[in-house]
This record gives structure tokens, C-alpha cells and sequence, in this order.
């Protein structure tokens, strides 16, 4: 299992990272800033349809009052990614996300942490229509630009969770094993034992148990995803 967008905190990031950029008032931001605040809540909300309608929107007006490379123009590329992704539509939300990606490249630098996650969200794409290598590659290449800028951190875990799935993926099992449990063993440090995405790392890590005949050990990784999972009902 691999951690995307969807109720991830990644999503919340990367709208943090555009929304950090300093941008100055121009002809068209306020009709572009009012479509675009809309994407987000949107699909959180469960309306995919409108949330893609008012995706493409956006990104029409930034492109005709920004200009095809603005930073703007690249947040709407970006969300419209999203909402395709968030549709499981993952051909043509990889096609969006490459084209976010080289802007970010260009306006931030291929070592920005902000590139990294467009990077990131690539990878999930193309992770998620089977393309394992492509997108291990990726991953490969956003790891030490996290390490670096976030140090252990959950964006961190999540990455290295992301990487180890993909090895699972692959049935490259004797690798993914050590690469999960650094995933799980800085989720707990930074999330705590009982978090969502310490299941995720542990459903992971149940699964390369169970394809290497540790089936005991497997169950007990499984036990405490179940216990996370009573958890968080409850506090629904």
C-alpha cells in the first residue's frame, strides 16, 4: 500500500507550497484565485466532477492571464493532476503531472523539496498503473532531497513507505523488508504508534511476511492494523 493524495498529508503541502509563493496582484489572479480555492475543499468533499470542472477552469485563466510557465499557471496544472489522480484517471493525471513537474523544475530547481513532491505525486501515478521500475526511479531520486530538507519527518516516512511498497510490488521482498521498517520505526517516532499511515507501513510489512512464509509474524502486523483501525471508528 502506498500513500497518495488521498487523505494524505501531501495534499495539504503541496497546496501550502504554491500558496507560499509570493504572488504579486495581476489581471485575472482574483477570477483564477477564486476557481482555484475551490479544487481542493472540493474533493475532499467528494465532488470529483465539479472539483474537475473548476480545475480546468482555473487552469484556462491562468494560462491566458499568466502565461503557459507562470507559477500560477503550474499550481493549476498541479490540481488538476490531483482531481484526476483522486479519479483514479492515472494516464491522464501523469500526463498533467509531468507537465507540473518541468515547471516547478524551472522555476525552483530540480532540489527544491517542492519539485521533490511533485516528483513524488509522479511517481504514485505511475506507480499506479503498474510501471514499478519507472516510478522506483523516482522515488530513488526524491528520498535524499526529503532527507535533506525534512530530516526524519513524516513526509520522509511516507517517501520511504512509497518505496518500499513498490519493492513489495515487485516481489523484491528481501528489499523492501528493511526499507518498510525504517518507514514504520519514523512514523511511530513522528506520528505515534496508533497513526492511519503507521497502518498503511504496517499492512505493508504484513504482506512481506506473509510472501516469505512468516505467516505468524504477518498476523500480528495485520492484529495491529485492526486496532488502529477500532481506533479511529470510534473516533469518528
Amino acid at each position: 500500500m502506498f500513500e497518495g493524495a488521498r487523505g494524505s498529508r501531501q495534499v495539504v503541502f503541496g497546496v501550502m507550497c504554491a500558496a507560499l509563493w509570493c504572488m504579486p496582484v495581476h489581471a485575472g489572479e482574483a477570477e483564477w484565485k477564486v476557481l482555484n480555492d475551490q479544487v481542493v475543499p472540493l474533493m475532499t468533499a467528494g465532488q470529483l466532477d465539479k472539483a474537475e470542472q473548476l480545475a480546468k477552469q482555473g487552469l484556462l485563466e491562468a494560462e491566458k492571464s499568466f502565461g503557459p510557465a507562470h507559477r500560477n499557471t503550474e499550481t493549476s496544472v498541479g490540481n488538476l493532476a490531483l482531481v484526476l489522480r483522486f479519479q483514479k484517471r492515472y494516464e491522464e493525471s501523469e500526463k498533467h503531472y509531468r507537465r507540473a513537474l518541468a515547471l516547478r523544475e524551472k522555476l525552483l530547481g530540480a532540489e527544491h523539496p517542492a519539485t521533490a513532491l511533485m516528483m513524488l505525486n509522479l511517481a504514485d501515478v505511475i506507480q499506479a498503473q503498474k510501471k514499478y521500475l519507472e516510478a522506483e526511479k523516482l522515488q530513488r531520486t526524491v528520498l535524499p532531497i526529503f532527507e535533506k530538507a525534512h530530516g526524519e519527518d513524516p513526509k520522509t516516512a511516507t517517501a520511504i513507505n512509497n518505496l518500499g511498497a513498490n519493492l513489495r510490488m515487485q516481489e523484491r521482498y528481501k528489499e523492501a523488508e528493511p526499507v518498510l521498517r525504517r518507514a514504520l520505526a519514523m512514523k511511530e517516532k513522528t506520528l505515534g504508534s496508533m497513526s492511519q499511515s503507521v497502518a498503511n507501513t504496517l499492512t505493508n510489512l504484513a504482506e512481506v511476511c506473509y510472501a516469505t512464509g512468516r505467516k505468524d509474524e504477518a498476523a500480528k502486523y495485520r492484529a495491529r492494523v485492526l486496532e488502529i483501525q477500532k481506533l479511529a471508528s470510534a473516533k469518528a
